[in-house]
């Protein structure tokens, strides 16, 4: 049965494009999947990599200039659909939808959109998901946050899932090494923020909060793994600018963007994630499984994945305050070490236990069942 995936940038891969891979792991094996990439770059070629089947092709979008060459490409692609067996598509991302929505009507086959983000509530929004079969939502707060625009439409909460053997392997196998990959004593604590340089993710707040650990913990060394798209690398020379503005740019290292997250997360003591309200978050999944005391936020998504005091620890991340709230926390676990290895064991628990199971993407193979049962194989 083959089910085709969309996706809407053919130049980025973040956690959205590795929690599908993940995900595309679980299913039932009767699927047979393909990938829709709208363009050549470097997610057709991770995908390839990954071994993947891959289509590339440059469809545009229904509000571009030349709104009849998305009519034409449209019917070409449906016809591709159609020859190829496609029974199912699948949108990634709210946004790969204005790119495959009318090919799936022309084809008359069943779409799913997989919203992982907040969406305004806005007509054309409202439109674009209505015109889907079913919503996936990665986490109940996205699910809450777009209900008012789904007008009944069915919506499930299935979680993204992750390969913790292969990343507890990265982890483990660095350990066992004994080497660095960053340029600090192993005695000293080291509290890490990993995630892309952009304002809705609050970097920002991490940099502030840190002369408020150090009055408190002199010694703490502070890292920041990531780096800024393009329009944003202003944002980006403002954040070592705010630094320099501290007097912290002794005590943090801006490591750029890093393909050894595994391996930095199993050096660092404390992980932290400051979005405004992060729609799940991989970047957490992945720390915990590192064995990393995590502080998250007490809203959106990634406040799912924490058990306040059990698997990490939540502050507010709003407001003035929120510098001073998320250092607090940081302080908390550095100087209680022993609790910061057991909620970081604990959480390493919970991620194998329900975000890695073999079976943790049944549910979204159920659904995929019952909406091919709904719409036969019938395009006479």
């Amino acid at each position: 049965m083959r089910i085709l995936f969309a996706h809407y940038r053919p130049d980025i891969v973040s956690g959205a494009e590795y929690a599908l891979a993940d995900t595309i792991k679980r299913l039932d094996q009767n699927f047979r999947v393909s990938m829709l990439v709208p363009g050549q770059g470097r997610l057709e070629k991770t995908y390839r990599e990954m071994g993947f089947e891959v289509w590339v092709y440059p469809i545009s979008t229904p509000r571009r200039l030349l709104p009849g060459w998305h009519t034409l490409q449209s019917w070409w692609l449906a016809q591709r659909f159609t020859q190829q067996g496609i029974r199912l598509v699948v949108c990634n991302t709210f946004a790969a939808t204005s790119r495959v929505m009318t090919a799936a009507k022309w084809a008359r086959l069943p779409m799913v959109i997989i919203v992982r983000d907040y969406l305004r509530d806005i007509s054309l929004h409202r439109k674009v998901l209505q015109k889907a079969n079913v919503l996936v939502a990665i986490s109940k707060d996205i699910a809450n946050h777009i209900r008012p625009m789904a007008d009944g439409l069915p919506i499930h909460v299935i979680y993204d899932p992750i390969d913790a053997e292969a990343w507890l392997a990265r982890v483990q196998a660095h350990r066992a090494s004994g080497m660095r990959h960053l340029t600090v004593s192993t005695d000293v604590p080291v509290v890490g923020w990993v995630g892309r340089l952009t304002p809705y993710k609050q970097p920002e707040v991490f940099i502030r909060a840190i002369p408020f650990v150090l009055e408190q913990i002199p010694r703490a060394q502070f890292v920041i793994a990531g780096s800024a798209q393009p329009l944003e690398r202003d944002y980006e020379k403002g954040l070592h600018a705010l630094a320099e503005k501290l007097g912290v740019q002794n005590q943090l290292q801006f490591l750029g963007q890093r393909a050894d997250v595994a391996e930095l997360m199993s050096e660092m003591t404390v992980f932290c994630l400051t979005s405004q309200r992060e729609p799940l978050g991989r970047v957490v999944l992945e720390a915990q499984l590192a064995g990393c005391a995590v502080v998250v936020p007490d809203v959106g998504g990634a406040a799912e994945l924490v058990e306040d005091g059990v698997t990490g620890l939540k502050f507010h991340s709003m407001g003035e305050l929120a510098a001073e709230n998320l250092a607090a926390r940081i302080v908390e676990l550095l100087r209680d070490p022993a609790k910061s290895r057991c909620l970081g064991e604990a959480a390493r628990q919970n991620v194998q236990n329900h975000f890695a199971r073999p079976d943790a993407m049944a549910p979204l193979s159920q659904l995929f069942w019952t909406l091919l049962e709904q719409f036969p194989l019938d395009r006479d």
